[in-house]
């Protein structure tokens, strides 16, 4: 081989060598420029489910036949303003719930209950006390009366029109006395299965303020054979 030769082979070598630092370069580039697409796409992803929708499971069987356990629901939160007839998801926590809690206190220690003769600590609480979010329909707004009469809810005086539930609907709770006028800012709500539902019969669970509303039911898009709008 001639000098000339093994020049050019030297110049060939170098060149390939440059190529392939070049190509790993570029495709290191590549990757991360993936990478971080996918990470704003998620974070807004996130952002956009957390303030302008929410998907969530039914837990129980409150508002059977309408919803029945492990449903999943659509549930749009910005630019939502209850109405009567709404299925809404709200927060249990800025309801009259909390101020039940207090009352059983047995301490300063929130994490202790006494309930029905005994102690838990807050991770031993019974299924039900744990719950924070519910599934309830809106019955009454502000400043309208509730009564139960004969098995029948009334609104105003008038005989509430619910298609969706054909059985009677009692008291649970004989602290409540009716007729009930709704405060300002709240609503209130029942469960379409009156028989198995707290709502807003009971004074633990009481009228739900607008600022527990989280949002409204729109769309049951679990199971895939019943998708539906909720209503």
């Amino acid at each position: 081989m001639s000098i000339e030769e093994e020049k050019n082979e030297m110049v060939n070598n170098e060149n390939s060598e440059t190529t392939t630092a070049e190509k790993k370069k570029s495709l290191g580039k590549e990757i991360w420029e993936w990478i971080y697409t996918l990470a704003i796409a998620i974070i807004i992803a996130m952002l956009i489910k957390g303030f302008l929708f929410d998907i969530v499971r039914v837990d129980g069987s409150s508002m059977f036949p309408t919803l029945v356990d492990n449903d999943r629901l659509i549930v749009t939160k910005i630019g939502y303003s209850p109405k009567q007839g709404d299925i809404i998801i709200l927060d249990s926590k800025h309801t009259q719930r909390e101020s039940y809690y207090e009352r059983l206190a047995v301490s300063k220690d929130k994490d202790k209950l006494s309930l029905m003769d005994k102690i838990f600590a807050q991770k031993e609480l019974p299924e039900d006390l744990k719950k924070k979010y519910y599934v309830k329909r809106i019955i009454a707004m502000p400043g309208q009366t509730v009564d139960l009469v004969d098995g029948k809810v009334f609104v105003d005086g008038e005989p509430l029109d619910e298609p969706y539930y054909s059985g009677t609907t009692a008291s649970i709770d004989p602290t409540v006395e009716y007729p009930v006028t709704v405060d300002e800012e709240c609503v209130f709500v029942m469960g379409d299965n009156r028989n198995h539902s707290k709502d807003s019969r009971s004074s633990e669970l009481g009228q739900i303020p607008f600022e527990a509303i989280l949002g409204k039911s729109q769309i049951r898009v679990w199971p895939l054979n019943d998708i539906s709008l909720t209503k």
